[in-house]
């Protein structure tokens, strides 16, 4: 056996694994991404990035390369036909969901880590993983035999069968229609209590379909079933199409789909024969399950992406959630290799994204739960949300920041915490010193911190570390902003204040660096 080390090593080369190794990439972290397919399919269940995706893009300079292969949706169905969120409304650069095919998405991310410096190691499977307080040793088969890889931490990205998330045995609790497929089960006692069973058979596939917009998505539902449908930039559009007569156990999960069973099936879960689907390419069928593991940290083993979590497909959420987990733990695990994380900071990993993942459980199963009722009294209920309640401007509102993600935040630090702390970046531009201009996610290309102060002055702060970019401001056009603000390099607000006087406010954001930034070596003057 041979030996190899680098700092952490990635297992799984999909959206997750492939964002993970930028972020560490471009933070100077030496990573490997290990897949076992020996190239990229060009098939994927997932196809959606919300507006939080789109930012977190955005932060690193990359959106623009997504939006010129996707198609942009203002609406988000959410099951009876004509009923949805309308994203317009967010306060946002990118007020829609992208749809965008994840092989798409994968390419473009592969394409950034590596040029980056990250190495992906294509046909090599793992079969262990072993760890110490002092590494974690991965046992890998490839071409040419087996041999131990060696790195400071192991991110599990492979998705809901984690080789990597059983190793280290972790259990993966949920609730869901057993297909008779290995892993698909139920988990039995434990279960998650969000986790939501899905009814009938889950069928994906990409077609062409009449009678429907070519810009945007479509819901509809009948007592039978119900149906999505979302547009390509081809022609053709992705459908998932729940249809409860069809149970899984007489439908294997190897087995073939064919036109006639989706045309069957939505003509059942819409009530619609006019949608005449064609040109069958990918498709394949699924139980749904809904799961989380119990923990996000196991040691020096993490999890992001399905491997934490996997849930019904109901919100095109799937995608984000995985993204959300990479730029969470990238910039963590590249403070604490490069010596100035504070303590607890890895932990804050699972402390921020496990409870992130029981709302994204909590949301899908609330909206499969409505679309699914079984009973007149539940049917009432369903009609009086979709027609009465949905249309709501407030309601609206809060859906849209919810399913895009823009609402979602991670616990303030300190009880006297300033309101925006926790909460996510809004866009913006400032006016810098000298009357140039600039966009607040123009700031972060670089992953760094980013210290904004209306009236910055380097002998204030008794030098700051060179992790932290300190960007001094005349003005910011977005109301009520705060006189200074520390953002992390994820674009979540850190810390922020809004003390007027620039020398009583200097030694208190000093203070927020410091927390954020212990153990400091190198300093700028």
């Amino acid at each position: 056996m041979t030996a190899r080390s680098t700092q952490v090593i990635i297992v799984g080369a999909g959206a997750t694994g492939l964002a993970l190794a930028g972020e560490l990439a471009l933070a100077g972290v030496s990573c490997q991404v290990i897949e076992r397919r020996a190239a990229r399919t060009r098939d994927s269940r997932a196809n959606c990035l919300h507006a939080r995706s789109m930012e977190t893009l955005d932060l690193r300079g990359q959106a623009a390369a997504y939006t010129d292969v996707g198609t942009p949706i203002s609406t988000l169905p959410l099951g009876l036909e004509g009923t949805g969120v309308d994203l317009r409304r967010l306060d946002s650069d990118f007020p829609y969901v992208l749809n965008i095919r994840a092989h798409r998405v994968e390419d473009l991310l592969e394409a950034w880590a590596t040029r980056l410096g990250a190495e992906v190691v294509r046909s090599a499977a793992v079969l262990g993983v072993e760890q110490d307080e002092e590494e974690v040793r991965v046992t890998v088969a490839g071409p040419d035999g087996r041999r131990v890889e060696r790195a400071a931490y192991v991110v599990g990205c492979d998705g809901s069968r984690s080789t990597v998330r059983e190793a280290v045995g972790l259990a993966f609790p949920g609730a869901g229609a057993a297909t008779g497929a290995p892993g698909d089960q139920d988990a039995g006692a434990g279960a998650d209590t969000d986790a939501v069973p899905v009814p009938g058979s889950v069928i994906v596939a990409d077609v062409r379909l009449t009678g429907l917009p070519a810009d945007e998505a479509y819901g509809g539902l009948t007592d039978a079933g119900m149906a999505f449908a979302f547009p390509f930039d081809d022609g053709t559009c992705r459908v998932v199409l729940y249809d409860y007569g069809r149970t899984p156990a007489r439908r294997p999960a190897d087995e073939p789909v064919t036109l006639e069973e989706i045309r069957a099936g939505l003509a059942r879960s819409t009530g619609r024969t006019d949608l005449d689907p064609r040109d069958l390419g990918w498709s394949a069928r699924f139980s749904g399950t809904s799961r989380q593991a119990p923990a996000y940290r196991m040691g020096r083993v993490f999890l992001a992406g399905r491997a934490a979590l996997a849930h019904v497909p109901v919100g095109a959420q799937d995608l984000d959630s995985g993204l959300a987990d990479a730029i969470n733990l990238g910039w963590k695990l590249a403070a604490t290799l490069h010596g100035w994380a504070p303590n607890r900071l890895l932990d804050s990993y699972h402390d921020e994204r496990h409870p992130a993942g029981r709302d994204v459980l909590a949301r899908t199963a609330r909206q499969f739960w409505i679309n699914a009722a079984r009973t007149t009294r539940h049917r009432l209920l369903r009609w009086l949300a979709y027609r009465v309640v949905v249309p709501l401007p407030p309601v609206q509102s809060r859906l849209a920041g919810a399913y895009s993600g823009l609402s979602a935040g991670y616990p303030p630090a300190g009880k006297r915490a300033h309101p925006l702390a926790g909460t996510r970046l809004p866009r913006g531009t400032l006016t810098l010193p000298g009357g140039s201009r600039t966009r607040l996610y123009d700031l972060f290309a670089d992953g760094r911190f980013v210290l904004l102060d209306h009236d910055f002055h380097a002998e204030r702060y008794g030098g700051l570390p060179r992790h932290v970019r300190t960007v001094p401001y005349l003005s910011c056009d977005r109301r009520r902003w705060p006189a200074a603000v520390l953002v992390r390099p994820d674009g979540y607000i850190a810390w922020a204040h809004d003390e007027a006087d620039a020398a009583l406010r200097a030694p208190m954001a000093h203070q927020a660096v410091q927390s954020w930034c212990s153990s400091v070596i190198s300093r700028t003057g």
